[in-house]
């Protein structure tokens, strides 16, 4: 089984990343961003699944914004106030994802710009309101959050501010999520997700996967997919975890 999360970048205009990620990638449940509607990207997809297999909204002003699909189970969508299209949410029931058949929080999240507010701050305002929705639900959270998601090593040229671990922190601890890349990979210097079109060599790694602290015996792999062909689609990288199939 497989949870993945990937920025389209302006709405994905090659119009294949959906298909390349579910039928392709094998993708399970597929959080995305800066992606227009899910039915321009691949309407075969789309129309060969029940229209409560994705939820997405647009940013205010914008074709674009934020999703979630799933090929098992039922979506219900959460609004997630003064975050449309920035942040998606729904409620997943009846899934093979789900523990002891109870319902998942599913969370797509990317972190608005803002002039005069750090995205870090951004950040824990929609982590506040999602702490106001999730209830009692195991959450899933994935997406862009534009700030480094994962430890550093301390070897890396490029270093982890407060914010930003405070962040990381405040997933694992408040939440009782792991991140999947930094608990599948322990001994390797975080990989770039995001390449900067005015410098697009420096290994930003804003995106990331997050699943309750249950499921971490059950995580295979979590890879990042960075060869040509993906270069050529987005400006962001898909981040794909694995689990084995059973999660009870």
């Amino acid at each position: 089984m497989k949870v993945a999360t990937y920025n389209l970048l302006q709405g994905g205009a090659a119009l294949t990343h959906w298909s390349k990620m579910v039928c392709e990638q094998k993708v399970d449940l597929l959080l995305v961003q800066e992606s227009y509607a899910p039915s321009r990207h691949d309407r075969p997809l789309i129309e060969s699944s029940r229209a409560d297999r994705s939820v997405w909204n647009a940013v205010p002003g914008r074709d674009w914004g934020s999703g979630i699909f799933t090929n098992s189970g039922h979506l219900t969508e959460i609004p997630v106030e003064g975050f449309t299209g920035w942040c998606t949410a729904a409620v997943l029931t009846d899934s093979i994802w789900g523990l002891r058949e109870q319902p998942l929080v599913v969370v797509s999240i990317h972190a608005p710009s803002v002039k005069g507010i750090s995205y870090a701050r951004l950040v824990n305002q929609i982590l506040d309101k999602l702490n106001g929705l999730r209830g009692a639900h195991d959450l899933i959270v994935g997406g862009d959050f534009n700030l480094t998601v994962s430890e550093r090593h301390p070897e890396e040229s490029q270093k982890l501010c407060k914010a930003d671990r405070e962040i990381q922190k405040r997933l694992h601890d408040e939440f009782g999520l792991i991140n999947c890349w930094q608990v599948a990979n322990p001994n390797i210097p975080l990989l770039q997700t995001l390449r900067w079109q005015r410098d697009p060599v420096p290994p930003f790694h804003c995106d990331g996967v997050f699943v309750p602290r249950s499921w971490e015996d059950r995580l295979e792999t979590c890879e990042i997919l960075g060869d040509d062909s993906w270069r050529a689609l987005s400006d962001h990288n898909p981040v794909i975890a694995t689990f084995r199939k059973s999660l009870d």
